[in-house]
């Protein structure tokens, strides 16, 4: 049996609790650290969830505001190079219209002119100070445009699941169908045994009647006429009996 790990007895200040954690962050490189483990690992060092929680919330705020930053100073560059390009090509084509054409040299007028706009341009681009209204800004239209993209996703995946759900029915619906068509066939069948095993056994063949043969039963007219015969015959036998 392994016995119970007993406390070393060692302790460490604030400088070296950080270095040691720094330490093993660089040994879990490439791979991101979840909440619920950073939580965890932080209790394990006597750091309560709530000092975490708060120390979290800061660190994604400051986050928040670093990509806030960032895309405000990707969109300044953006701006100034179009603007750059812009510049270039203008101006490149009024000194070909200038120098293809015969009068004095314009064309720097409005070089200058819209050189000294760039240049103003080109010093607010190419700064990274931010304002921090206008990174509360971004920051507003970041979560804006994050809570879009979240609504896209969550109408998305509702309607893929009304869909599947769709399908799911009108499988069920095509299965019942063929399992109440089987069921029915079956039923039928099952009747048409019982009534063909509860129909009367046809008549066996007279005795007396030649080898071959059958002696049809005789209809109405057949027994009348019969009967007939039988009553002259009786008659005409009274008469005879009379006579004598």
């Amino acid at each position: 049996m392994a016995k119970a790990d007993r406390p070393s007895g060692r302790r460490y200040t604030e400088a070296e609790v950080r270095a040691i954690l720094e330490r093993a962050l660089r040994d879990t490189a490439g791979r991101d650290v979840g909440h619920d483990e950073l939580v965890a690992a932080a209790e394990e060092i006597g750091i309560s969830r709530d000092a975490i929680e708060v120390a979290s919330r800061d660190i994604e705020h400051v986050r928040g505001e670093e990509d806030a930053r960032a895309a405000i100073l990707a969109r300044r560059r953006r701006g100034f190079r179009s603007h750059l390009f812009s510049f270039l090509l203008v101006n490149a084509f009024l000194f070909a219209v200038n120098a293809l054409t015969p009068g004095p040299w314009w064309f720097f007028w409005p070089l200058l002119a819209w050189g000294l706009g760039l240049a103003f341009h080109a010093r607010a681009a190419l700064s990274s100070d931010v304002s921090p209204r206008r990174l509360r800004r971004e920051i507003e239209r970041s979560a804006a445009r994050a809570r879009r993209e979240q609504h896209l996703r969550l109408k998305e995946q509702r309607r893929a699941e009304r869909l599947e759900r769709k399908q799911r029915l009108e499988q069920s619906a095509e299965e019942l169908g063929h399992a109440v068509e089987e069921g029915v066939a079956t039923v039928l069948s099952r009747i048409a045994q019982e009534i063909r095993g509860s129909a009367p056994p046809a008549p066996p063949p007279a005795e007396d009647a030649p080898r071959g043969r059958r002696i049809a039963p005789l209809d109405a007219d057949d027994a009348e006429s019969e009967a007939l015969g039988e009553e002259e015959a009786e008659r005409a036998a009274r008469r005879g009996r009379g006579r004598r």
